[in-house]
């Protein structure tokens, strides 16, 4: 939870969150790191493994649902 509180702190949107529910945000998008929504909602850092994934089923990397929005 250290590295997501840094992450926010920076203002780091390379770095991507996801939640037990499947939304998608960066560091500055994603709830705050121990707040009762990202314990509850289980966010988590997303691995390389899971990027990797992503991309190979959905034919794109993931990106934070609300940066997309955006754009």
């Amino acid at each position: 939870m250290a590295g997501a509180r840094q992450a926010r702190e920076a203002r780091d949107t390379s770095i991507l969150f996801w939640s037990e529910r499947g939304e998608v945000c960066c560091a500055l998008h994603a709830p705050y790191p121990g707040s009762d929504t990202w314990i509850w909602e289980r966010w988590r850092p997303m691995t390389e493994a899971e990027t990797r994934e992503w991309t190979r089923t959905l034919g794109s990397a993931p990106r934070c649902e609300i940066c997309r929005e955006e754009e």
